[in-house]
């Protein structure tokens, strides 16, 4: 097991640095796109099965797509170690999406910094399922942070986690399981039955990597000139403040940091929904909030990365790596 954990170890770290050096490959291949439309498709057949047919199409993508990685995987090992580590860190590469999440991000900032809110709107509409239509700037600003933390955790943390214990096929699990939540995990009218299931096994699946993300974040914060101190503080008191058992967690972490007032109302499809506001920071945000947040987001993610080298390392100097052997 030791020297399984070895190996995940040393492919997150190859995962993450492909994924700074060509971001989110843009193709049909891409296994989240594939996830997507298999999705699509089985769900035109198990809708009308209500929470049945949602519970049923979450347990077939996590297996299809968990065995698939584990098959390629053993047949890999077979081959050759080096085979496996190649192999493995592509997957895992493909369930990660930090360099994404910040350009993504820094496309809302540019034209919001530049008097365009139209064009920031369009673009924040491409990562929020909120109504974006009529926000003003500061509203755009908030939407962009929450994104941003919420993701530190989604496509940063988790996936990394599950690498780390379950190699490319953990992280295939848990990206079909994150991938179902966002399609149909929402509590409209047409989902709340449907993708109950799924949103549920989201909840269960993030909720140590959230708690982790306080920490990293925390330690990360004094890095980008932030405060340790305030984070944590902020944490403690605002960590429920959501429908999610997990999400205020990374939110708040941020909120604290960036001393940034968070949440409050949102409109999601047409309804605006009275969520409780996350941090005490006064004033209206400016754009530039929005850098600050990406800048927290990078030293969080490479201070995981570095992390995993640690124990890697903690490893090897045990003798449970058979790379060094």
């Amino acid at each position: 097991m030791t020297q399984f954990i070895s190996l995940n170890l040393v492919s997150a770290a190859i995962a993450f640095f492909l994924d700074d050096i060509f971001g989110d490959p843009r193709t049909g291949l891409h296994p989240v796109v594939l996830m997507g439309r298999i999705n699509r498709f089985l769900e035109k057949y198990l809708y009308r099965s209500g929470f049945a047919g949602g519970m049923l199409l979450t347990v077939l993508s996590a297996m299809f797509w968990t065995g698939l990685g584990a098959a390629l995987l053993y047949f890999a090992y077979g081959f050759h170690i080096y085979a496996f580590v190649l192999l493995n860190s592509v997957i895992i590469y493909t369930a990660v999406s930090a360099k994404s999440m910040k350009q993504h991000a820094m496309k809302v900032y540019e034209p919001l910094a530049g008097g365009d809110l139209p064009s920031a709107r369009r673009e924040l509409s491409m990562i929020v399922s909120r109504d974006t239509e009529n926000m003003d700037g500061a509203a755009v600003v908030k939407s962009a942070v929450e994104s941003v933390s919420e993701n530190y955790t989604d496509g940063v943390l988790s996936p990394l986690f599950f690498s780390v214990f379950g190699g490319g096929a953990g992280a295939l699990f848990f990206k079909a399981a994150s991938t179902l939540d966002s399609m149909i995990g929402y509590r409209n009218e047409k989902y709340v039955s449907f993708g109950k299931f799924a949103a549920r096994l989201d909840d269960v699946l993030n909720f140590i990597p959230a708690r982790l993300s306080v920490v990293i974040i925390a330690l990360s914060a004094p890095f980008c000139g932030m405060s340790m101190k305030n984070t944590l503080k902020t944490v403690l008191k605002y960590r429920l403040a959501h429908d999610s058992p997990n999400s205020a967690h990374s939110m708040s972490a941020f909120a604290g940091a960036m001393s940034l007032r968070l949440g409050g109302p949102v409109s999601y499809f047409g309804k605006v929904k009275d969520k409780p506001f996350i941090g005490e920071g006064t004033g209206e945000p400016e754009p530039e909030r929005i850098k600050e947040a990406v800048r927290l987001f990078e030293t969080a993610a490479v201070f995981a990365v570095a992390l995993c080298v640690a124990v890697y390392f903690v490893l090897r100097y045990y003798g449970g790596c058979p790379l060094c052997a």
